[in-house]
């Protein structure tokens, strides 16, 4: 039987959408499936191309024109060129992209939600032609895939015109390759500090992906000087942030202007954390909205406590389990968690005995299969 051939469109392809693509399609049968993936470049670019080779898809790059991004073109000129069986939308914007094209084209085409369209899109006097066209060009897909329940449930309030349609709406929750985050990695801990260049026994929070304002890493700052001007934990602590982003010279610039350096240590983007991950005494997620983050997996996989928000999707990640939760968008509260994380000596416990469920509960054999299944269902005989 003929292999079946998808192509992948991802407008950005960064932080949990690159990690989205490793952990499921490395469980897709080589010898059924095809796969190429388009893709914008980005700081991440070899990061991806090298976990794309590993996994056996083909990475075609979406190269600007005149400056411009035509990931819609370069979608047109693919279909144009080579037989897909069915195409895989990375986002809302990525989904738009192909559906413009797609009308021409009649394939099947699943778009995987991962966060929502900003609303500063549909602003303006020409806002609600904006969102009503929009939809009109979205609603022609074949399966909106939603990554939790939360987002999902969102989306249908956000986006009412989408839906009453053909077009089927399938929750598939995220997860995650726990194997590196169940290893452990005692080295990286016992060297951590001198690499930061910290007083032995200074608490570390972590913060780890993309620096922007959704992701709240203002408030951490914001956290951060209440604790030094209202008076904190008795014991030394800082937050090594990894990642990069649009905002991050900004959110540096913050933390220097605001006296704040010697609290802060900034390590590049790193495309495997989970030996940072367990070098953390706590992490921090005071994200303002997410759709189902991989990050609170992979901490729980580390045994790492994690403080985080109540927000749309992330409360849906950490539901039964020890996290630590505290309201979205309140630096006061992050400071408060901050402090007691601190002066728990048991803070840990329940992270270490939950380890082994997480590894259980968040495993993404169980998510691809489902995606397989989904995608062998809309490329069947007899479908458009």
């Amino acid at each position: 039987m003929a292999k079946k051939r998808i192509l992948i469109v991802c407008m950005w392809p960064l932080g949990g959408i690159r990690t989205y693509l490793k952990y499921n399609y490395r469980h897709f049968p080589k010898d059924r499936f095809e796969i190429t993936l388009l893709a914008n470049p980005s700081i991440e670019s070899k990061t991806l191309e090298a976990d794309m080779a590993a996994e056996g898809v083909r990475v075609v790059w979406s190269r600007p024109l005149f400056g411009t991004n035509v990931l819609f073109l370069r979608t047109a000129g693919l279909l144009l060129r080579e037989r897909f069986d069915l195409i895989h939308s990375q986002g809302f914007i990525s989904g738009f992209h192909v559906s413009l094209v797609n009308r021409f084209f009649r394939k099947p085409h699943i778009l995987t939600i991962h966060g929502v369209p900003e609303e500063k899109r549909f602003r303006g006097a020409l806002g609600g032609l904006k969102r009503f066209a929009f939809e009109r060009v979205i609603r022609h897909v074949s399966v909106i895939h939603g990554v939790g329940e939360d987002i999902m449930n969102h989306i249908r309030q956000s986006f009412p015109g989408l839906q009453g349609r053909k077009t089927r709406w399938v929750v598939i929750k995220n997860g995650i390759d726990p194997a590196p985050f169940v290893k452990d990695y005692p080295e990286v801990r016992a060297g951590i500090r001198q690499r930061l260049q910290l007083e032995t026994g200074t608490f570390i929070f972590g913060y780890f992906g993309r620096f922007m304002p959704e992701k709240g890493f203002n408030f951490i700052i914001d956290a951060v000087k209440l604790l030094r001007t209202e008076g904190g934990p008795s014991r030394r602590f800082a937050v090594m942030a990894v990642g990069s982003g649009d905002f991050e010279l900004r959110y540096k610039g913050r933390v220097e202007r605001g006296g704040l350096a010697e609290y802060f240590r900034f390590l590049p983007f790193h495309p495997d954390v989970a030996a940072l991950m367990q070098a953390c005494n706590a992490v921090l997620m005071p994200s303002i909205w997410e759709a189902y983050p991989l990050l609170t997996s992979e901490v729980l996989c580390c045994g790492v406590p994690i403080i985080a928000t109540d927000c749309v999707g992330l409360r849906e990640a950490v539901a039964e389990t020890p996290a630590i939760t505290i309201r979205a968008g309140d630096a006061a509260a992050l400071a408060g968690a901050m402090t007691s994380a601190v002066n728990d000596p048991g803070l840990a416990g329940p992270f270490a005995a939950f380890r082994a469920e997480a590894a259980v509960r968040f495993d993404v054999k169980n998510a691809a299969e489902k995606l397989v299944a989904l995608i062998e269902s809309e490329t069947g005989e007899g479908r458009a």
